[in-house]
């Protein structure tokens, strides 16, 4: 399809792809795979919380993820829909593996700081792999003259997932992780899966009814994450059907973004420690929301190569900086004793709604509504998530309600001087999807 004359904008294509414009396609797919993940992980966390065999499942899942990641390396026009299931079941595994995994996250340290420095570095490790990562495979497919080629650029970085993962995991969970004793005794007869939900549901009511902070927080971390983890489907595909970027343009978008996360990790541990952790996962939303606006208000013609790349890189700031401080707040404004179940519990939160912004930016693409206004409402579960921390009642607060303020070996700049552990009920032998 060429642009119209007169025109630089080439115009929407009118087929469809299993009943839907292919504009929609990666929405539709991150959709599908935030639902299923959202079901399936329940599952992991009751693996986690009523059996030993947490080690064997991150073991069983490794495989499953190898197996499922190589046939991926032969993807072609004929065998797409097989390929696009066995990338959701990819991802599903994916998502199985970053839980079991966090539940060791709470038992390296009960040192807050400590631990905020420990997520600083595993986030810069990350966001450091994945721009080696994209690097390689946009320096492969550009050496072989294949930049432009999309189908070839998946099967480059498919058959580089495949040699890491099958490299790393086995490493990482027949070395280093170890086998842990269930933190609680299923009843007899009761389903794993279904024990999952219902200890999900029991959590859930009694942090509402006991923890008004923490309830709080992990309703601004469901928003928050929703948005955040949409946000590189649907700039890759407002990228690739506004801007008429291609596969290499969006490589490098992908990029900047992580790049960005580095300093923006970083820049977590700085404003934490010169405030306290909500303020700064607040000044952090705040950098997502004006990053958002400005890419959806002036990135509108194609070719804007200069201006993407550079709010590409203050939204990898915001999302580095969030990444970081979330995860090291949910590990202490938690009752202590509790640190594994509500880690979980805190993932889940990330991932539960996390179908609903690509469902709302395909429904309005599919309503023949402007891009621009589906990138836009990023913004909204930005704004959410902010208003969310304001009614937690602060950092302190939310130490003093889980008896954490108390301990003066803990206590940091920001936290309330001699103040008394507070009674608080102990949260019962509960399952939150951890």
């Amino acid at each position: 399809t060429e642009p119209l004359e007169g025109s630089t904008v080439i115009p929407e294509c009118e087929g469809r792809v299993l009943g839907i414009k292919p504009s929609s396609l990666l929405t539709t797919y991150t959709m599908i795979i935030g639902l299923s993940s959202a079901t399936l992980l329940p599952l992991m966390g009751a693996i986690v919380d009523y059996t030993r065999h947490r080690l064997l499942f991150g073991q069983i899942t490794s495989a499953l993820l190898c197996l499922c990641i190589l046939p991926q390396v032969f993807m072609d026009a004929d065998n797409f829909i097989y390929m696009a299931i066995l990338q959701v079941v990819s991802s599903f595994l994916g998502w199985a593996q970053t839980e079991l995994s966090h539940a060791y996250l709470p038992e390296l340290t009960d040192d807050e700081m400590v631990l905020n420095d420990y997520t600083k570095r595993y986030t810069v490790a990350f966001f450091s792999c994945g721009v080696a990562f994209l690097f390689v495979t946009i320096a492969i497919t550009t050496a072989t003259g294949y930049a432009d080629n999309d189908l070839v650029t998946s099967q480059v970085a498919m058959s580089m997932a495949f040699v890491i993962n099958a490299a790393l995991l086995p490493l990482a969970w027949g070395r280093l992780f170890k086998k842990r004793e269930p933190m609680h005794t299923l009843s007899e007869g009761a389903s794993l899966w279904l024990a999952g939900f219902v200890q999900l549901y029991r959590t859930g009511k009694k942090i509402a009814s006991n923890y008004r902070a923490l309830k709080w927080f992990y309703l601004s971390i469901a928003m928050s994450d929703s948005g955040i983890n949409a946000l590189a489907t649907i700039a890759i595909t407002y990228n690739t059907d506004v801007l008429q970027f291609s596969a290499l343009d969006n490589g490098i978008v992908l990029i900047v973004i992580l790049l960005g996360c580095i300093p923006g990790a970083f820049l977590s541990k700085y404003v934490t420690e010169k405030f306290d952790p909500v303020k700064s996962s607040m000044f952090a939303l705040v950098v997502l929301i004006v990053a958002t606006a400005l890419f959806a208000a002036l990135i509108v013609r194609p070719k804007q190569y200069v201006a993407t790349y550079l709010i590409a890189c203050v939204w990898g700031v915001g999302m580095g900086w969030k990444w970081t401080i979330d995860r090291m707040m949910a590990a202490v404004i938690i009752p202590e004793g509790q640190d594994a179940e509500l880690m979980g519990f805190f993932l889940f939160s990330g991932q539960c709604l996390s179908w609903i912004p690509p469902l709302v930016y395909t429904a309005i693409n599919e309503a023949g509504i402007s891009q621009r206004v589906g990138l836009a409402s990023l913004d909204a579960y930005f704004i959410l998530s902010a208003v969310c921390y304001l009614l937690m009642g602060g950092y302190k607060q939310a130490r003093k309600e889980v008896g954490r303020d108390g301990n003066p070996e803990k206590e940091t700049n920001y936290d309330m001087p001699g103040a008394e552990t507070p009674e608080c009920d102990e949260i019962p032998n509960t399952n939150d999807g951890e």
